[in-house]
């Protein structure tokens, strides 16, 4: 008996400090939510890649998942940090979401209009069946705004058809289905390798977020020391990014199944998307505030701290 008694009570100190680890690494853990791999997302894979977060003491598990299960997930508690930061968060903190966008990767989109070979101008759009990817959207609203500005009716003279993810939509551009389709880099490449060509790039419509972090109050409060060092550790991937043409290239090539070819196109021609220090100007923070809440289809205004919260970021870049 005592020596059972001897062994349960060396197997309980033993556990103790297991344990201890063990709660310690549940609260270390980051939950990033990204819709897919992209150029908008690799900050993230190359602060993995290049042990920024293990530098840290972060272990970080990376789900993908659609913009909106995603930022339900995060509300659920179920994930940490998103890299949606457009519409769909503003939405949720119009309905009292307790949401902050805290990083900003990208201040010009990505996206492009791609269309087949018989459409040359605006005006032959019209009838076209078009595919974007949810309602509501960054894309989804930016591909209206352009056909607006260019005098075609998107309700009444365009069928826009809500696929989902750019690969699908580029299934559907290549098998047919569809005119034109809003897509994201690398299928720019590949549509045009298909024979389709690009009508428009919408680099130029200023306000829109394509990628960053959004994440919860609870988050930033309540894991304050771990919402630090996850941000400064993918804010070194974002320098990585914008300084190292062939370490990103070969992240590139990793996450998003491209050659090293069209990662090398693919980070050249979207590079200068890209922002320097996760920051932009309350300037340019208003614009994104106009340009979402027209989005979303609201008259409702909205303070700049309601939906920002750089305290972080302007803390790393101050050191």
């Amino acid at each position: 008996m005592k020596f059972f008694l001897g062994i349960g009570i060396f197997f309980c100190v033993l556990a103790a400090p297991l344990q201890a680890l063990l709660a310690q690494d549940s609260r270390s853990l980051v939950r990033v939510h990204i819709p897919g791999y992209s150029p908008s997302s690799l900050p993230f894979q190359i602060a993995e890649e290049q042990g920024f977060y293990q530098e840290e003491g972060l272990p970080v598990r990376t789900l993908r998942m659609k913009t909106g299960a995603g930022i339900q997930a995060m509300l659920a508690g179920d994930i940490d940090v998103s890299q949606i930061t457009g519409p769909t968060v503003l939405a949720a903190i119009l309905q009292g979401a307790p949401l902050k966008v805290v990083m900003v990767f990208n201040d010009k989109p990505t996206y492009r209009l791609y269309v087949k070979k018989e459409i040359r101008t605006f005006a032959d759009m019209k009838g076209a069946k078009i595919g974007s990817s949810t309602p509501g959207s960054t894309s989804d609203r930016l591909l209206k705004v352009v056909l607006e500005k260019n005098n075609i009716r998107w309700q009444k003279e365009t069928t826009i058809i809500y696929i989902g993810t750019t690969d699908v939509v580029l299934k559907a551009l290549r098998g047919g289905a569809i005119d034109a389709a809003v897509v994201t880099p690398p299928a720019d490449f590949l549509a045009k390798e298909a024979g389709f060509h690009e009508l428009l790039s919408f680099e130029n419509e200023v306000g829109a977020l394509q990628g960053g972090v959004s994440t919860t109050e609870a988050f930033l409060t309540k894991r304050t020391e771990t919402a630090a060092r996850f941000l400064r550790a993918t804010l070194r991937g974002l320098k990585y990014f914008k300084t190292n043409r062939e370490g990103a290239v070969k992240t590139m090539v990793k996450f998003m199944g491209v050659s090293s070819d069209m990662a090398q196109r693919t980070y050249d021609g979207n590079l200068s998307a890209f922002v320097s220090n996760g920051l932009v100007s309350e300037d340019f923070q208003e614009k994104v505030l106009e340009f979402e809440l027209k989005t979303i289809g609201t008259d409702k205004k909205v303070r700049r701290d309601k939906v920002f919260d750089f305290s972080v970021m302007k803390s790393l870049a101050a050191n």
